[in-house]
């Protein structure tokens, strides 16, 4: 079953459309290095508070473009849960509404590092939610809390409503899809990766599968 996202997406259904379904194939994790010294005791792990690694997949977004920017962008509502994002990674079709909710009742004021005017001043909570228009397609924006800069979020700005957050386990799905040829970008913490688009061809009615495979995280500026 499908994780419940905190990310919604609004989007108008289409006649004639169909389904996209997939599983993203990762890399394996690498194994832990041993230890370079030695110190009195061996190294183990802590019982009470294992160091908790944060799922890849929550960190990633698969986009589906055409040809064709979408009529009516949607909304898009992005949750701040306490001193984080509910996903760190969000994106937004260009042109659409961009609602930051805080669902906590701890306060931040909220700013985007490449554009201090694209969030409204003030704080979040209690004052309500935050609402904003992400106009262009291709910008990136962090948006953080400057008195808290632990708290950051990568906002990207699409050309398309087709967006999809695959669980913990990889698996996504993107309905109302109409027919026709697409491209699959996928979106990995800090950029895009460093791999050739999958090409699809959804059909009008069920569903369609892609099953993309990842041999390396690294985006195209780590690339050598």
């Amino acid at each position: 079953m499908l994780r419940a996202l905190l990310v919604t997406v609004l989007v108008p259904s289409v006649a004639s459309a169909g389904t996209l379904v997939g599983k993203l194939e990762l890399p394996q994790a690498p194994e832990r290095p041993p230890a370079a010294t030695r110190g009195f005791l061996e190294r183990v792990e802590n019982p009470l508070a294992p160091v908790q690694s944060q799922s890849v997949p929550h960190q990633m977004v698969i986009v589906v473009e055409g040809d064709e920017k979408p009529a009516t962008p949607p909304q898009v509502t992005w949750d701040l849960v306490g001193d984080s994002f509910a996903r760190p990674v969000v994106a937004a079709p260009a042109g659409a509404e961009v609602v930051i909710k805080n669902t906590s009742k701890t306060a931040h004021t909220l700013v985007a590092k490449e554009d201090p005017k694209l969030v409204p001043p003030g704080p979040i909570n209690p004052t309500g939610p935050k609402s904003f228009r992400a106009t262009d397609p291709g910008k990136v924006y962090t948006i953080t809390d400057p008195d808290a800069p632990y708290l950051q979020g990568k906002l990207v700005v699409v050309n398309t409503q087709f967006i999809a957050y695959p669980d913990d386990s990889g698996k996504f799905e993107i309905a109302d899809i109409p027919a026709g040829a697409y491209k699959v970008k996928i979106w990995y913490r800090d950029g895009w990766l460093a791999r050739p688009d999958d090409s699809v061809e959804i059909k009008d009615k069920g569903k369609t599968e892609l099953n993309p495979k990842i041999t390396s995280l690294a985006p195209p500026a780590a690339k050598k």
